[in-house]
């Protein structure tokens, strides 16, 4: 795996800044969410993806149950409504999925499904959490990103597959 997860890495970071979707299963709950951060790389041999996630959002309720998520993206310039629901509306509140007319199909290696409309897909194990150290954020960044103190908790997935 780790030879194929950076054959799209390049798809994956063109995207990240306009939205891809990352997407858990806890219990029998699943949510979707647009996610504008992240990172792909090589962590303890292994291929990962690095997704934040604030302690505030139904994503982060739901991943802290999950043992796997998936990230999708979505081809350029496409689910740009759906990009904008997953990541304005709470799963708490609307089925995001019927909302965003998304279609959820079984993935290969994880619980949690993959977004079918998406023509790229990771799947990835949560192997560590690890929360960001308020005292440890620069102040300019603190009060551009963090002025409610609402910082992310970084969710580190083994990438155990590509779909793409």
């Amino acid at each position: 795996m780790i030879d194929r997860y950076h054959e799209h890495s390049e798809q994956l970071l063109a995207q990240l800044p306009k939205g891809i979707f990352i997407t858990a299963k806890g219990g029998e709950k699943i949510n979707t969410m647009t996610i504008a951060w992240g990172h792909i790389g090589v962590i303890w041999g292994k291929p990962m993806f690095i997704a934040y996630v604030r302690y505030s959002r139904h994503t982060y309720d739901v991943l802290e149950q999950a043992t796997d998520f998936t990230i999708n993206v979505p081809a350029p310039g496409e689910l740009k409504e759906a990009l904008k629901i997953a990541g304005t509306k709470s799963g708490r509140d609307i089925d995001k999925f019927k909302e965003a007319n998304l279609t959820l199909t079984p993935a290969t290696h994880t619980n949690t499904p993959r977004i079918q409309e998406c023509p790229l897909n990771y799947e990835c194990v949560i192997r560590y959490r690890q929360t960001m150290e308020p005292a440890l954020i620069p102040g300019d960044v603190k009060d551009r990103y963090y002025p409610n103190h609402d910082t992310h908790i970084m969710f580190f997935g083994e990438i155990i597959n590509v779909q793409g």
